[in-house]
Order: structure tokens, then sequence, then C-alpha cells
């Protein structure tokens, strides 16, 4: 792979940690709320300083379902003489969530059920089977399980109330959201909101609840939230920075914040706003242009911001869009680890160089999780990073953002959580990454590598049902892609030998085949809806495959799920057909 060129080290250096400073500073003045007026200023000081560098700038305006928790109490309750739980033993601090339900004004009483859970929520797949086989009606569930699918299931058993006990050992209260629906609902998505009463409790006092369970037999609890949803107005900025041809680049990050939201993601705003400035100056350099926005609607609309963006821009982003770097949580102080990196199969080579360039790190890369901002897939882009530098991992708790420190989505996500070198290096590597995926001669992606990855859980997930579903033909298939795929990559060994043309051809071949395989590698909806916010596994059409087993061949479930894996196997193999026709026809042109 190619080295740091001088131009490179030019652009790199007009990046400045007292500008991205200057800027996160600012943001924090306000609370950045979605839909209020701190987010407001936050988007009219961002379009005052792209058009102070005379950048033109877009601001959409549009419609978004949000919701805003305003207040919980958890009380440990004791029986009175009168037979009623309304003895007052303990107050337990406690915060609702985004698309919570409301409670009475009395609130719901009940006894807890603790059932273990998942320290990761965006990975965990377990606390779901442990909810299954508990009896949950009338109950409030208690547990370290934070994932949607788990409230979700929940509400599905009978519980009243669902307490989420952090699993690590912060003193603080984390803001949370409990819709599993991405971006705005529609008609056919509003019902699967839960609108049980949803809380968050620290580690210590989850702790305590299960002391009282453990001596005592049992502890009933009241529970009392209040959350306000409904329709608001939001509004987001864009720049668009063309290039030499109509592909384009997009980066973007949330504009919205918990409070202050210094590293989550004020630090993404700055990120974003240099980033466009350096764009603008660089624009000759283009061979894709840029796109660069602010979401809203992130952390109290379930990404209704990019999601609003992804349905209303869908064929830009289709047929055009050949990358989305999603920039979240950039510079925290203390982080300086870049051992995990986000990717995908068909740039994590890329990404794995650039980080090394910058940091003297060797990163792995992970596949996306369902989360973050990544509402592209449908449209089949390619993603690329969301958060980068992380804090040791002894150091981390159990968060979502912020590198892992402990003050994410708190009121304490403060500027002095900021690391000014951290945030520039952090920045260095969004830029250089994005700055050579615009200029390159030729896409520098590699779908024979997503293919390969493809393959490869092809035959684990057969391995695991064995002569109970057959992906013979779906194997064979993606064999034969990675085979033209792997010629594709010979051909750009060749590239000074191609015309121009040819090179442009080259890059619609390469664009439009992850436009097929994106959506089946990360996708179960396919290309116009929107996946839930839970944890997705690969190929995720055909994972559920690996249940048949445990099932058995009679069992009335494992028949439904073979029902629905049919029609999956026919969407993926014709994705697959699909592509291998735009490798075949192009490999013809340069035989």
């Amino acid at each position: 792979m190619n080295e740091i060129t001088a131009l490179e080290r030019e652009l790199l250096e007009g990046l400045s940690a007292e500008e991205l400073m200057r800027h996160v500073h600012t943001l924090c003045q306000w609370d950045r709320t979605s839909s209020t007026s701190g987010e407001s200023m936050a988007v009219d000081y961002i379009v005052k300083e792209l058009q102070e560098a005379g950048i033109p700038v877009l601001v959409h305006e549009f419609e978004a379902y949000l919701s805003f928790p305003k207040k919980a109490s958890v009380e440990i309750v004791g029986e009175s003489k009168c037979g009623k739980y309304t003895e007052i033993i303990q107050t337990i601090r406690a915060k609702t969530r985004a698309f919570s339900g409301t409670t009475p004004p009395e609130g719901v009483t009940g006894e807890v059920v603790y059932v273990p859970g998942g320290s990761d929520m965006f990975t965990d797949f377990d606390t779901k089977d442990r909810l299954e086989q508990q009896q949950l009606a009338g109950k409030i569930v208690m547990s370290e399980g934070g994932g949607r699918q788990n409230m979700m299931t929940a509400h599905r058993l009978g519980a009243i109330a669902y307490i989420h006990m952090w699993p690590s050992g912060e003193d603080v209260l984390h803001e949370g959201i409990v819709s599993p629906v991405w971006g705005s609902p529609n008609a056919s998505t509003i019902d699967s909101i839960p609108d049980i009463p949803v809380v968050t409790i620290t580690n210590s006092d989850g702790e305590l609840i299960k002391r009282r369970i453990a001596e005592e037999g049992k502890c009933v609890l009241n529970v009392k939230t209040e959350v306000e949803t409904g329709w608001r107005w939001l509004r987001m900025p864009e720049v668009r920075i063309p290039g030499k041809t109509e592909d384009f680049v997009l980066i973007g990050g949330h504009i919205d914040s918990w409070h202050l939201g210094a590293t989550d993601n004020a630090t993404g705003n700055a990120t974003c706003i240099e980033l466009a400035k350096l764009f603008w100056r660089y624009r000759d350099k283009l061979n894709r242009g840029v796109r660069v926005a602010w979401w809203p609607g992130h952390s109290t609309g379930r990404y209704a911001g990019s999601t609003w963006y992804s349905d209303n821009f869908w064929f830009d982003l289709h047929d055009h869009c050949v990358t989305y770097i999603n920039i979240d949580s950039p510079g925290p102080l203390g982080a300086t680890e870049y051992s995990l990196v986000t990717g995908v199969a068909e740039n994590a080579s890329f990404a794995k160089h650039v980080v090394k360039q910058l940091t003297g790190q060797c990163p792995e890369i992970e596949r996306p999780v369902r989360a973050g901002d990544q509402s592209f897939w449908g449209p089949g882009v390619t993603s690329l990073f969301m958060l980068l530098s992380e804090l040791p991992a002894d150091k981390k708790a159990a968060v979502g953002g912020s590198g892992g420190g402990w003050w994410w989505h708190t009121e304490q996500d403060t500027v002095d959580k900021v690391s000014p070198e951290g945030l520039l290096l952090d920045t260095k590597i969004y830029g250089l990454a994005a700055f050579r995926i615009c200029a390159a001669e030729l896409l520098p992606l590699r779908p024979v590598d997503t293919a390969s990855e493809l393959l490869g859980i092809v035959d684990g997930l057969q391995a695991k049902v064995g002569d109970l579903f057959d992906f013979t033909q779906l194997r064979r298939e993606l064999a034969d892609l990675e085979k033209a795929l792997g010629v594709l990559e010979d051909v750009r060994t060749r590239a000074a030998t191609l015309t121009q043309e040819q090179r442009a051809m080259f890059d619609r071949t390469i664009n439009r085949t992850l436009k097929f395989l994106t959506p089946i590698n990360y996708t179960v909806s396919g290309m116009f809806e929107h996946d839930p916010a839970v944890p997705t596994p690969a190929l995720p059409g055909l994972a559920p495959a690996a249940k048949l087993k445990k099932l058995g061949p009679n069992n009335p479930q494992a028949k439904f799920l073979k029902t629905g894996l049919v029609r999956q196997l026919n969407r993926i193999r014709y994705a697959v057909r699909c592509a291998m026709q735009v490798v075949t026809a192009y490999l013809e042109t340069v035989a």
C-alpha cells in the first residue's frame, strides 16, 4: 500500500487541535437535545462557520418522531397494615428512557424477577433467551441486559416494568432509548415500541435489590415514569462538495447529544466542520465528491436524521455513494487504544493501513453493530469506522461510546473529558481515509473480500445445520463470484494500462457489486426498509438456520423457520446473481 504522500501530509498539517477545540467549546455552551433551541443554535453555528469559509450549505427541515424522558422514581416498598405495598422502605435513584411507557401517577408495583444479562447491549444475544424461560406476567424485570430486544421480550411476556441495572460500577445514571424502531416509525412499526416503563439504576443499587431478594425471598418495587413523545421539527445541515465524477463519500455524525455531550458528540461535530473545510480547500484534487451531514434525532429519535436522509436521498446513495464514514465520539480523554476498529470486509485492509500509518498500532477490524446512525445498508452503502480511539480495557465502562468513558450519556460529559491531541489524531484518521477514497484513481474497495466473508459465513451455517437445510447452490454461486472478483482485482494491478472509460467502468463495477452484496450481508428487510435496532448476526437473513438442529425437524417452529429461510435464500441468491452479472459484463470489456 502507498505511503503518506506530500499532498496528504500537507492536508493533514492543515488540521488543528486549536480549531477543533474552539468548536467543541462553542458547541458545549448548549444542551443540544433534538428539536430544542440548543440544537438550533448549534445548527446556526455550524452553518455560519461553513458559510464564512465560502462553503455552500443546505439546511434540510423535516418532522421526526422523538421522545423525551422527563422523570422517574424507583422505591422499595413493604406491605402496609391494609395489605397493600404502600410503605416506602427505600428510594433508589433512577432515570427513565426515551420511548419508555409513562406510568399512571401512582406508578406500577410488582415483585422483581432478576434475570442475569449481557454487558454489551449491541452484541447481547443471550439475555432474551433467559427471559423467555421465566414467568414474567405481572412482574418487574431487572437485568444487566440493556438491549431493546430484552425489553420487547419482557413486554411480550407480560412484565409491567423493566429495570436496566447498569453492568459496570460507575456511580452515574446513563441516558438511553427503548425504541427498537430504526428512525421515525411508520404505520406498520409504531406498535413495535414497547409501552412498559423502563428505567436505569446503578449497578450498586441493583446489587442491593438482589441482596434483598436473597435475604427476604422477594423484593417489591414501585416504579414511576414520565415521558413526552411526539412529532417535532428538525433542521439538518449538509455540505456537498463536488468531485470530478458524480460519486461521493458521505461523512456524518449526530449533532444532538444528551446534555452537553462533549465527547458524544460535540467532538464529532467539530471533526465534521474541519473536514468540510479541508475538502472544500482541496476540492480540485477529488475524483469523487464529499457530502458532510450533521444528523439530528440520534438520541431521542433512534437515528431519525440519518434515516430520513437515507429514505429521501435513496437513489443518490444507491447510485453514487461509495462509502459512509460515521464519526462518533472522537477524542475522549485517555483514549489511546486503536486495537479494534469498525469496518467491513471490503475496506478492512484499507482501514488497517490508514490507522497503522497514523498511530503505529495495527487494529483488528470488527463488523459494524446495528447502532450509531448506520442507516445506509439498505441502499447498499459500504460503511467505515464509527468510534475510533478507546480507553485501555481496564479503564473502560460498559458504555456505547465516548471511548468507553464512564461519563457517556450523562451530565458529566463535559469539555474536560476531551483530549485535544486525541481529537486531532482521530480527525486525521477520518480525514486521510476519506481523502484517499475520494482521490484514488481506482476505488480502493475489495468486494472479493466481501464474497470470501459471505462464503465463510455460509460454510459455518451449513456445518451447524447439517442436512436440515441446503446451502449448496448458494455456496456454489458465491464461490463463482469470489473467483470472478479475484480476476477483477487482477485488473486493478494493471490500472496504468486501462483507458479512462475502463477505469470509470471499474469503479462502477465495484460500486454496483457492493450495492447488491451489502444489503444481504447486513439486513433482513432488504433495500427499502430499516431493520430494528437489535443485535444482528452476520448474514442475518440466514442466521436463524443455526436454530434448526436444536429445534429438530418435526418441530412446528422449525417449519415456520424454514419457510422464512427459503424466502431469504431466494433474496440472497438473487443479489449474488446480480453481482455476478455486473462483474462478468465488465471483465468481458477488459479481456
